[in-house]
């Protein structure tokens, strides 16, 4: 089997092991990149949650004037038609917080398979386990009842484990989502970019640091605000670089909480 992350450095005459300063030019490049890749993170969900915080400050002082000095008594049938109290909140006066404004759901998940779908087999075995968020997106196309499409933002972090090496993995991953609007039944689809801590895992090289993350997901209710799901998930570095280099396909099972 042919050592890929090894075999290169044979093949130009270059010693096995890097030197110490080629190393830690590495380690550096490297923390410049999920240094950069974490602000751009924060970059892109800050503004939605900051614009949701702004409304609902902007909101408040009508809220504490319109605010009924009794108790307000829930409907039944209210109720029994929107479980996640919001019929309960319209009658308040009350709007969603900022996590509620923005968060769809927060979840775990762990690969049960590496069978590999697209581009080549891969020469190690990995797992990877890591925690998600999905975000709403303001763009959405929903019917009266409920069930419709819309964009999505899907942040994820967590442990790379193969050959003896764990890496911090980390993704920011548009999605087009097909479904119900308040996330209970979910198919979605995107693609978007990842980082790696290290790209070398015994015989494989997954070419480099940054890579593209292909993904989709099909999600349903468990109980109440639960839910189970399947995610399929492709690292690919889409011949940036180089044609000798090998992604990994991950099946995974997800357990979310919707809020």
């Amino acid at each position: 089997m042919k050592n890929i992350c090894t075999g290169k450095q044979k093949e130009q005459g270059e010693p096995l092991f890097p030197e110490a300063g080629r190393g830690r030019r590495n380690d550096y490049f490297r923390d410049r990149c999920l240094l950069i890749f974490t602000s751009a993170i924060l970059l892109v969900i800050g503004p939605f949650l900051a614009l949701s915080h702004a409304r609902e400050t902007a909101s408040s002082p009508e809220r504490a004037e319109v605010q009924p000095a009794h108790p307000v008594a829930v409907n039944p049938g209210i109720a029994a038609a929107d479980p996640d109290g919001q019929g309960v909140a319209a009658e308040s006066g009350k709007k969603p917080g900022v996590l509620r404004s923005n968060l769809l759901n927060i979840s775990v998940r762990g690969r049960f398979s590496g069978l590999d779908v697209l581009g080549g087999t891969a020469t190690e075995e990995f797992q990877e386990f890591d925690a998600a968020a999905q975000f709403r997106l303001p763009w959405g196309w929903y019917s009266p009842s409920g069930w419709g499409g819309g964009l999505r933002l899907m942040a994820s972090a967590g442990a790379l484990y193969g050959a003896g090496e764990t890496a911090l993995a980390v993704s920011l991953i548009p999605l087009l989502v097909f479904g119900s609007r308040d996330g209970r039944f979910n198919l979605d689809m995107g693609a978007g970019p990842a980082l790696l801590s290290r790209h070398c895992f015994g015989e494989q090289d997954y070419g480099g640091y940054f890579q593209f993350a292909l993904t989709a997901g099909l999600s349903v209710p468990v109980y109440k605000r639960l839910g189970f799901g399947y995610r399929f998930l492709h690292y690919s570095d889409a011949a940036l670089y180089g044609h000798d280099t090998t992604g990994a396909d991950f099946h995974m099972l997800e357990l979310h909480y919707r809020f």
